[in-house]
């Protein structure tokens, strides 16, 4: 299986069609060498099928549990963070390692389709993972929250006003005036989100100045 990616090592720098079995010709200290710098350097997507080619391949991925905590702890995407967070679990890494960088890049993972997934994972290890007091979650990773709550504290930090824009499942919808909470308290949320005022407007103009409320159903 061929893959793309790019290294820059002494003597040897490899094109993005060389495949791994090339790699695995390199004397044991390049090899590694050039492995870490891939899991260091390479883009999400390109990591996640390097990774899957070097399982393949039967390369012992456990002798580079360092560099994949290191890689885990400045990841910036949901994909990325789950990919190696089942790394790092399958490696009995410490669990105190995992539950730093989850907690450090909660605002990363904790919101839309990934939140659940993330909290499943986290259910089923039990990782101690800071819990936000608008939700409570089951042992299937699944929220249910406490809109009440969520809405008086946002509008109480003037993060939205009494009549946000609210967005479902990415569409627009329109609710009678001041009856955000009875409109949200009728939907199944996965996940709830807020765009603050001042991005609002940014986005929309006027008609987001009250913020926007956006929500994931089931």
């Amino acid at each position: 299986m061929k893959i793309l990616f790019f290294l820059f090592i002494p003597f040897f720098t490899f094109s993005q069609n060389e495949s791994i079995e090339k790699m695995k010709k390199l004397p044991k200290l390049e090899f590694e060498k050039a492995f870490n710098d891939s899991i260091q350097k390479l883009e999400s997507l390109v990591l996640w099928n390097f990774i899957k080619t070097a399982q393949e391949s039967e390369i012992d991925l456990k002798d580079y549990n360092s560099t994949f905590i290191k890689r885990f702890e400045i990841a910036e995407s949901s994909i990325e963070m789950i990919f190696l967070l089942e790394i790092l679990i399958d490696q009995k890494t410490e669990k105190s390692l995992i539950e730093k960088s989850l907690n450090d890049k909660k605002e990363i993972w904790d919101k839309g389709e990934w939140a659940e997934k993330f909290w499943k994972i986290i259910r089923e290890n039990d990782f101690k993972i800071i819990e936000s007091n608008h939700y409570t979650i089951n042992e299937k990773g699944e929220k249910k929250y406490n809109v009440k709550l969520f809405i008086e504290e946002k509008i109480k930090l003037n993060e939205i006003g009494e009549n946000p824009l609210l967005q479902v499942n990415n569409s627009i919808t329109k609710y009678s005036e001041n009856t955000l909470l009875e409109t949200l308290e009728k939907l199944e949320i996965k996940d709830i989100q807020i765009i603050p005022k001042q991005k609002s407007v940014s986005l929309f103009g006027k008609r987001g100045a009250d913020g926007m409320v956006n929500v994931l159903t089931r």
